[in-house]
């Protein structure tokens, strides 16, 4: 492939001159540049791919006594929890003598994830959705590895519900909701995707993202950008349909009029519910950016995310059908929805999921994810958005 460098040697072990290429080629925002660097800088390292709780509770410890000046504190019921294909995730309880035990939850970065993030960049969207949506509350955040041998982030912890009792699948694809709770759930779900892409960001700190301009192609030149470059840097095979997808999301990439925040992964599977059927809080916020909120539409409504309902409609992320959703969207957030935009982003969407599967069997084969079995199950999504792709562009 033309634009396909085959050495797989570079990509195992890539050199400072490969690295330097690959950051000149696809220019990114500049935060995921460093976290994408950092991850090809760290590749051939050897430590083993998860952290020793032996090693991690005293370390928390002492970080959070330095954090708030407070010697007295302590940590218990330390535990890892399942899940979680891009980050680690941790509970504990914080006991201090001077105030009520607060359960909260630790995400730290894996040495290699499925999703290269920002841990700052997911703390800013958190605070600055504060009042606009329900998320956790964000006590610290640490972007420098020093304090904990990798970057992490520390939020309230939130009890509810995140997947049905028999309607689960993993990553959260074609999960179901029995009727009530469907009814219950869908129009929330439409209102706060309205509430997402209704923030003035630009009253907001957002510092770690970079702003694109108004009526301009940054923001998707952007994105495309980092899509390729996970591509390239993860692959380990060319593949001409990915070839052409990019090709062709460059000649025809539209450009956004006003940006919004993008949550990026918005879906059933990524928010959490009461048992009353209240969402208390929208989750996973590391893809977040700055875009056209036609994205989210498009990733809403794939068919890979959906479920048919007891008749066998197809239900958008198993909860209404998709033109119901964009008629209610419409509604909600006063944002028209313009299909040939639509189109664009479901080509976009497929190929964003090509790339997190090649990324998935890269980390893999590395052996360094806790979640060996999970990478390889997102690695075989990959040939189902490589079909997907090919009807699109036909």
């Amino acid at each position: 492939m033309r634009h396909y460098t085959p050495t797989l040697g570079q990509r195992a072990r890539p050199t400072p001159d490969w690295i330097a290429g690959i950051r000149a080629r696809f220019p990114v925002e500049r935060a995921l540049d460093a976290v994408l660097t950092r991850k090809l800088v760290e590749r051939a390292d050897p430590r083993e791919q998860s952290m020793d709780f032996s090693r991690l509770e005293p370390r928390l410890l002492a970080y959070l006594r330095g954090a708030t000046g407070d010697a007295r504190l302590s940590i218990a019921n330390l535990k890892r929890l399942t899940g979680g294909a891009s980050k680690e995730q941790f509970t504990f309880d914080l006991r201090c003598p001077a105030a009520a035990d607060k359960r909260l939850m630790l995400r730290m970065d894996p040495l290699e994830s499925v999703v290269e993030t920002h841990r700052l960049r997911e703390a800013q969207i958190l605070r600055a959705m504060q009042g606009t949506v329900p998320v956790p509350e964000v006590h610290w955040v640490e972007a420098d590895p020093a304090a904990l041998g990798r970057p992490f982030l520390i939020a309230g912890f939130l009890e509810g519900i995140v997947q049905p009792e028999g309607g689960g699948r993993v990553t959260g694809l074609g999960m179901s909701f029995e009727p009530g709770l469907r009814a219950q759930l869908r129009d929330q779900f439409v209102q706060h995707l309205a509430g997402i892409h209704r923030l003035d960001w630009r009253r907001c700190d957002l510092s770690s993202y970079d702003a694109p301009g108004s009526g301009t192609m940054e923001a998707n030149r952007w994105s495309l950008g980092l899509w390729e470059r996970i591509w390239h840097e993860d692959t380990v095979q060319a593949h001409p349909v990915i070839e052409y997808a990019a090709s062709w999301l460059k000649a025809n990439m539209p450009a956004v009029a006003e940006p919004v925040v993008v949550h990026g992964d918005y879906r059933s599977g990524n928010f959490m519910y009461t048992p009353d059927g209240r969402i208390n809080a929208i989750l996973d916020w590391e893809l977040c950016h700055l875009g056209d909120y036609h994205e989210d539409l498009a990733y809403v409504g794939c068919k890979l995310l959906g479920c048919p309902d007891e008749r066998g409609e197809l239900l958008a992320c198993g909860l209404l059908p998709f033109e119901e959703l964009l008629a209610r969207y419409e509604e909600l957030s006063g944002n028209p929805v313009d299909r040939a935009r639509l189109h664009y982003y479901d080509v976009f969407t497929h190929y964003k999921m090509a790339s997190i599967a090649a990324t998935s069997l890269r980390v893999a084969h590395g052996r360094k994810t806790h979640l060996d079995a999970m990478m390889n199950l997102i690695g075989g999504i990959g040939a189902i958005a490589v079909a997907v792709l090919t009807d699109l562009l036909a």
